[in-house]
């Protein structure tokens, strides 16, 4: 059984360091040497790897190679049928409409946003390359400042359940410059939607979802996909800082303060969304761990979600 156990876990380290490898080269841009290096395991047991598949798939999607896209997504969902990234991978490939920048650009953003992932897979959480199944218990570990909700900080924020495109102009007094003001504004006023709580705050902007973005793990829901998706065009072609703040949803035993994984990589998952929406690099976007305390919502389930701070530059 101990030498099961070894063998199990020498074999997801050798997927990480793999993955790892070809996702640094294709971050490089040397998209034909991270292929070469995916290629060479195939006919392995790491060759079949989801991860492995689904970086195969990104980098072919990057090269403009959708039919050999396809066909390593679908081997994703052949192992994992519920698989949400490579369902989503597979939808965007012949999509047009109003999210069309999503599958233009995230391929790309994936890769690099991808490589910030496994600095944290590496330091303690390898069990996530299991699939959309492994991170689903949402045991979120302290590592950051996260955000696993439930339990509202008393005398912080809560911006209560009616969610729904609303814009404030809380702590727009304590503005010194009416020009910041003002563009704050004019940005909360384009930024309203539905399913969006949008308030100022002083010269920045926060965003809260209404509704949990993430079912499980850092796995997005087809609607919390297309909710950053639409978010991220209307943040195209703007000078903006944007902070995004990962959540998580509290678990028995889970830390109540301190942050976690799980939220970190949300946050990392929702600026890759973003940035492949929008056109804008990932250097745009700050990502981290919000405190539980902080979460947005009374309901845990809302909280596996993120939370936005933009500011206009």
């Amino acid at each position: 059984m101990r030498d099961q156990t070894g063998a199990q876990s020498s074999a997801a380290l050798d997927v990480v360091l793999l993955v790892s490898r070809a996702r640094g080269l294709a971050r490089a841009g040397e998209l034909d040497s991270a292929l070469r290096l995916l290629r060479q395991a195939e006919g392995t047991d790491l060759g079949g790897h989801r991860d492995v598949l689904d970086l195969r798939a990104r980098v072919h999607a990057q090269r403009g190679e959708t039919a050999e896209a396809a066909q390593c997504w679908q081997r994703v969902l052949a192992g994992h049928p519920q698989d949400a990234e490579a369902r989503a991978g597979l939808a965007r490939l012949g999509r047009t409409g109003p999210v069309a920048a999503l599958g233009r650009h995230r391929a790309r953003t994936a890769l690099v946003a991808a490589a910030c992932v496994v600095t944290a897979v590496v330091a303690g959480v390898v069990t996530t390359l299991d699939g959309p199944g492994t991170a689903r218990a949402d045991t979120d570990r302290a590592a950051g400042r996260q955000s696993p909700g439930g339990q509202d900080k008393p005398g912080g924020r809560n911006p209560g359940d009616g969610a729904t495109g609303a814009s404030g102009a809380e702590g727009a007094g304590q503005d010194k410059d009416p020009a910041a003001a003002r563009r704050s504004a004019a940005l909360a006023h384009d930024l309203r939607a539905p399913g969006l709580r949008v308030t100022v705050r002083g010269d920045a902007v926060e965003v809260v979802f209404a509704q949990g973005l993430f079912s499980e793990g850092a796995q997005l829901t087809p609607a919390g996909a297309r909710q950053l998706a639409l978010l991220g065009e209307r943040l195209g072609g703007r000078h903006l800082a944007v902070t995004v703040h990962g959540h998580a949803a509290t678990v028995p035993g889970a830390p109540r303060s301190g942050g976690s994984v799980i939220a970190l990589w949300r946050a990392l998952v929702a600026a890759r969304e973003l940035g492949a929406a929008s056109g804008e690099p990932l250097t745009a976007f700050t990502t981290d761990s919000a405190d539980q305390r902080d979460a947005p919502h009374p309901d845990p389930a809302r909280n596996r979600t993120v939370t936005l701070v933009i500011s206009p530059e």
